[in-house]
This record gives C-alpha cells, structure tokens and sequence, in this order.
C-alpha cells in the first residue's frame, strides 16, 4: 500500500473517522484559513496499521500513535495541542513582518 505523503507547502493532517481532536484540528486550520490537505487513515489502519505508523515514524523521526498528525511544509508538528501552539507562534511571526 502507498502512504500519501504530507505536502512540502502547508499544513497536512492525517485524520481517522470518529477522532474528536482531528475535527478540532481541521476546524482551527480552516478557521484561520490555511492551506490544508486532510488525508483520511480509515483505510491505513485497517489495511497495514503498523506499516502505516512506520511510516509517519520515518516521516517524524519519533513514534506517534495517536491522531491528528501533522506536518507543516512536510515537517512534523504533533497532535492537536502542538498544532494549536504552533498556528499561533505561525500567525504571530506573520503579524509582525507587517
């Protein structure tokens, strides 16, 4: 199975169905409107669970189990709480160029 991989300019998350902090995820990227891409894990999991978080391992150089995972620009951020740290210090250095 090939994995999508994240994208090299804007934020990607990887999201499964039923995951409380992969909508509030998506909801906060999108309320800020940032370029997003949601890639759906549903069908990884089921598949190829572990080669599935092999991969992101490889991506994150660390292992990661739990949902969102996001990468900004094709580098890892972390879970919900990293992102939402991360979107303010992002939002706060592009506020202060202007």
């Amino acid at each position: 199975m090939e994995f999508e991989k994240p994208l090299e300019s804007g934020f990607t998350i990887y999201s499964k169905s039923g995951c409380p902090n992969c909508v509030k995820a998506k909801g906060l990227l999108n309320s800020k409107h940032l370029l997003l891409k949601v890639v759906n894990c549903d069908e990884y999991i089921i598949e190829d669970k572990e080669a599935f978080l092999s991969f992101i391992a490889s991506l994150s150089n660390r292992e990661v189990n739990v949902f969102p995972i996001v990468f900004y620009d094709g580098k890892f951020v972390g879970g919900y709480n990293e992102t939402v740290g991360f979107v303010d210090e992002l939002l706060l250095a592009f506020d202060a160029n202007f």
